[in-house]
């Protein structure tokens, strides 16, 4: 954190930074005792776990000296969790028995799922505090729905062209949407930065897979015309099995390289009252925790994803900071009823992402 200096009576912006102090071990025994309880319960716990995991996350995300808080209710997520469970046991029946009606519930699912994503923002946002302010979500269905159906619908019409637009305007609803207390954000986002991380990511892809097909097919035609005599086969299925190997990871590069433009152009471009945003991601580093993490986990079975989230979650945060020349007080809070829990946990049911 900066200081503020006066020059001729204005105040000078003063940078606050996110810290995360949230350390490995301490998440492991939280995530190994919510595993534990969350299989011996059939899942009925993942409610209960769900919420201490927030809260731990959320105590450790410091900003100016003051710890983020979590106040969501295990019983609320727990009815969202049947809730959903409950159609999601009704989709796999229907699809067994009678797959026509099958059809029918995912349409329907398809349009209502725009509500729950509102739901799950607003819900999110609510049980969100800081200084004992909460946050709040401002979007409305109509948004919702424009933004989960309309344009994802017109995706596929445009051989996917439209793909980066979309995923521009999801990003407009929950920037533009937030709000600390009385304050509503702004937000100012282009569609330009997110063709441009998508076209740059695309030519990349194209680049690797031609390269990677060529060796793959040099390799077989190798194996198939007893070139490779010096080879063996072994050694060539070896080849083949790295070559693609090496492929997933420089693909795997592509998201990161999209994350890091996209996220660090969307906070530059909001605003919070008089408050405006830092990010300074870089995608070479974003990638290398990434593949480090995917290694940490396989090598060890799963029992360093703890470690993993940790350390993800560490980089994203501490490369995050507000700018602001009027200091953090300014802000006041507002009464807000509850919201509910179903469309939170449609959110984490179905795995998808939401607002980041």
């Amino acid at each position: 954190m900066g200081t503020t200096e006066l020059t001729g009576g204005e105040p000078e912006n003063v940078r606050y930074a996110f810290r995360f102090t949230g350390t490995a071990g301490e998440y492991f025994r939280i995530w190994i005792v919510n595993l534990f309880l969350t299989v011996i319960t059939l899942g009925v716990y993942a409610a209960w776990a769900k919420v201490r995991t927030r809260r731990y996350i959320w105590a450790n995300i410091d900003l100016a000296g003051h710890p983020f808080t979590f106040h969501g209710r295990p019983a609320a997520i727990l009815r969202g969790n049947v809730i959903i469970a409950a159609l999601f046991i009704a989709y796999i029946a229907t699809e067994r028995f009678e797959p026509a009606f099958a059809g029918v519930l995912f349409i329907v699912f398809t349009f209502i799922f725009p509500f729950l994503v509102c739901k799950s923002l607003r819900f999110n946002a609510h049980n969100t505090s800081y200084r004992n302010i909460r946050f709040h979500f401002q979007g409305t269905l109509r948004e919702s729905y424009e933004t989960y159906l309309l344009y994802a619908g017109i995706v596929p019409f445009t051989f996917f062209i439209f793909f980066p637009a979309w995923q521009f305007y999801k990003k407009r609803f929950f920037f533009g949407n937030l709000a600390y207390g009385t304050t509503g954000s702004s937000f100012a986002g282009r569609k330009g930065p997110f063709y441009k991380a998508y076209l740059l990511a695309a030519v990349l892809g194209v680049a690797v897979f031609i390269a990677l097909s060529s060796l793959a097919a040099l390799g077989v035609h190798r194996l198939s015309t007893g070139a490779s005599a010096g080879w063996g086969p072994l050694r060539v299925l070896y080849s083949l099995f790295f070559t693609y190997l090496i492929g997933a990871v420089i693909l795997y590069t592509l998201q990161a390289l999209i994350y890091s433009m996209t996220m660090n152009h969307c906070w530059a471009r909001t605003r919070l009252g008089e408050v405006r945003f830092v990010s300074t991601l870089a995608a070479h580093r974003l990638l290398f925790i990434r593949i480090t993490n995917m290694a940490a986990i396989f090598c060890s079975l799963g029992l360093l994803i703890p470690w993993a989230r940790i350390r993800r979650t560490r980089y994203i945060l501490e490369n995050l900071a507000v700018v602001t020349a009027y200091g953090l007080d300014r802000f006041a809070a507002r009464d807000a009823a509850e919201t509910t829990a179903v469309g939170d946990a449609a959110t984490d049911f179905v795995g998808i992402e939401i607002g980041l």
